[in-house]
């Protein structure tokens, strides 16, 4: 579907037939305006590392400033890029404090670690101050088995050959892309109950960490992250503070990415993947809580109440799908 404008299926509910007429072009049918949706392009993130080379945005409006007591929903489209020599972790989505230079300052990060298999999510404040889970999709076994299957990285079944690479992309929608959504709610630990997260519409499940096993959800000591609400730096396809871990091999590519000041449900996650095709998040049932939304058509633009643009810089690019 590279090169084709696409149009979410609202655009013609209830339009069955147009005799004689051309479809391109029109703005108006019946008295009612049609909004046409495309998404042809992507911010494709080069592995080159370093600020001159990075996909991020610098916030100094507050528009950004979610911490460990706050709801908050992140999602994203991704089109893998590394290979199965990457041997360590690709940061997806990073915020940090604006202008930090270190991971302790009020991080949100989301990262995949290909050695291991492992998707994590982690928030925190201090080297002992932070929260964190897991999943892997390697394993078809107890807890374990809803992220095996919603990923689908394992054909030939357990064990994997391969992870999550340019080569075995596992369940992808449109383009080869797979949507990645974590939502967290008020609770500051990362247990199920407050954290999940989707590998396009599926929930992984509980992840590895839990009250079970002894651990807190992911809580690496009794002191919980203390988060300050300050402006966010905010990066795709690398971390936030000095905008390594980029992959290898080719670049990644980046759409459709949101955030939403509320832990959106199964369903409306659901809504996102909409079968596979990105869609206009403005018209989403919760569109009340979208506080950010960058679909990359050319530019880094937020198309949520005029929000800070993500500079896309160096090596990286916008390009089409």
């Amino acid at each position: 579907m590279a090169n084709a404008g696409k149009v979410t299926t609202s655009l013609v509910t209830a339009i069955s037939k147009i005799a004689n007429t051309a479809i391109s072009g029109i703005a108006n049918i019946a008295g009612a305006v049609v909004s046409l949706f495309t998404d042809t392009q992507c911010a494709s993130k080069s592995i080159t590392t370093g600020s001159a080379n990075a996909v991020y945005i610098t916030d100094s409006d507050g528009y950004y400033t979610y911490d460990q007591a706050d709801a908050v929903t992140i999602s994203f489209w991704v089109k893998v890029g590394w290979n199965s020599s990457l041997n360590t972790n690709i940061h997806l989505f990073s915020s940090t404090d604006d202008g930090s230079g270190s991971v302790n300052n009020d991080t949100y990060r989301i990262y995949y670690h290909e050695t291991y298999n492992r998707m994590y999510i982690e928030w925190r404040s201090g080297s002992s101050n932070k929260c964190q889970n897991f999943w892997l999709f390697h394993d078809n076994t107890g807890v374990y088995a809803a992220a095996y299957a919603a990923a689908g990285l394992c054909p030939g079944g357990t064990p994997c050959s391969t992870y999550w690479n340019s080569s075995n992309r596992g369940n992808v929608g449109d383009d080869d892309y797979t949507l990645i959504t974590f939502t967290r709610s008020t609770t500051n630990t990362g247990c199920y109950s407050n954290l999940k997260l989707y590998w396009n519409a599926t929930d992984c499940g509980e992840g590895y960490y839990s009250v079970a096993n002894g651990k807190s959800c992911g809580n690496d000591t009794p002191s919980s992250p203390s988060m300050g609400n300050l402006d966010k730096q905010i990066a795709v396809g690398s971390n936030s503070w000095n905008f390594s871990k980029c992959g290898n091999d080719s670049d990644t590519e980046y759409d459709g990415v949101s955030i939403w000041n509320v832990a959106l449900s199964g369903s409306e996650v659901t809504e996102i993947y909409n079968n596979g095709t990105p869609m206009n998040l403005e018209n989403h049932s919760r569109a009340a809580n979208l506080v950010g939304f960058w679909n990359y058509e050319g530019n880094g633009n937020n198309t949520v109440s005029g929000g800070p643009a993500f500079t896309v810089n160096g090596d990286s690019s916008f390009e089409t799908k």
